[in-house]
């Protein structure tokens, strides 16, 4: 997810108190193909999920502090840590919705990453994100996110290893969300700010 390989990010994802367990459940294909998968178990129904997943509020609450979704074979979510980012900026994340299947399985396909990511947009434009919700029951349900497409060489193994960690991260604050409320965007710009400050 993270470029928002949700797929999608660049600033870590803010602490929100104690962390979900998010397991690592990555291996290769019988093709000896990487497959980069992290799953979390999260205190809400699938629906709750989808709608973090796919409609504006949602994505905000938890991902970024902008969001536009269009839901549909290859609609859009365009997104940015920005606070004062707008539809269309040209530093926007953009991650097209391949194939979705409502309150299960969405496909994403990252189309641009902001100046200054750390990894290549030819090696990202390899890389299918593919994120399915299994129904626990008791309001609980499996988030599994999986990254197909890994090639070997430096510019996937930097790519692998950015979205190991930021996955997580978003992963984390996903569960949180959806147990204790969005993100306060102005308030983790803040901190951050803040934080700079005290280094110089």
């Amino acid at each position: 997810m993270r470029y928002l390989a949700l797929t999608l990010l660049v600033v870590a994802t803010p602490a929100l108190g104690a962390e979900p367990v998010v397991k690592d459940t990555s291996y290769r294909g019988a093709d000896g193909a990487r497959v980069q998968q992290l799953e979390v178990v999260v205190a809400a129904p699938p629906q709750k999920v989808w709608a973090a997943l796919t409609t504006d509020a949602g994505f905000t609450g938890w991902a970024t502090p902008f969001a536009h979704v269009t839901l549909g074979n290859d609609g859009m979510i365009e997104a940015s840590y920005s606070l004062s980012a707008k539809l269309g900026d040209a530093d926007n994340i953009r991650n097209q919705i391949v194939a979705y299947l409502p309150d299960r399985m969405l496909v994403l396909h990252n189309v641009h990453v902001p100046k200054g990511a750390p990894f290549k947009q030819e090696a990202i434009d390899k890389i299918r994100t593919v994120i399915l919700l299994d129904d626990l029951g008791d309001g609980r349900t499996r988030v599994t996110e999986s990254g197909v497409g890994y090639g070997e060489g430096a510019d996937f193994d930097a790519m692998y290893a950015h979205f190991r960690e930021g996955n997580a991260e978003e992963f984390a604050s996903l569960a949180q969300y959806l147990e204790k409320g969005p993100v306060d965007w102005k308030a983790v710009a803040a901190k951050m700010t803040a934080s700079v400050g005290d280094k110089n």
